[in-house]
């Protein structure tokens, strides 16, 4: 009799773990579709941010090195590697390329590891 009782409470716990553990697999792909979008916009946050010294690095060391101001190519240098980085982030974030990874999450296919990798909680919470 005992017996039957703990197997019986046992299995109604299991069920109901197992109710818990559907409903959540339910939420986690519009999290995860939603994670991917908030890293992505942040990304380009972070270019458009960025964008800005490497403009006028890259402008005023242009104007400073046609006049020939001591140090001036150094300044010019920074403005390119800023610039590029800032390119280089905004195409790797880019609105379309976030559109073709939360479309083939949402279709079943895996989120690509480097962008799993960039992942941090912050991006799951709202």
């Amino acid at each position: 009799m005992t017996s039957h009782v703990l197997r019986v409470g046992l299995f109604a716990g299991l069920l109901g773990l197992s109710a818990i553990s559907a409903s959540a697999q339910a939420v986690a792909p519009a999290d995860s579709a939603k994670a991917v979008q908030r890293l992505f916009a942040s990304r380009r946050t972070g270019s458009t941010i960025l964008g800005l010294p490497a403009g006028y690095f890259f402008g005023y060391g242009a104007v400073a090195t046609a006049r020939g101001v001591d140090g001036a190519p150094v300044t010019l240098g920074l403005g390119v590697i800023l610039s590029g980085v800032s390119i280089s982030k905004g195409i790797r974030f880019s609105k379309d390329r976030e559109e073709e990874i939360v479309t083939a999450y949402q279709q079943g296919k895996a989120i690509p590891k480097n962008i799993r990798r960039r992942l941090k909680r912050k991006h799951f919470k709202a």
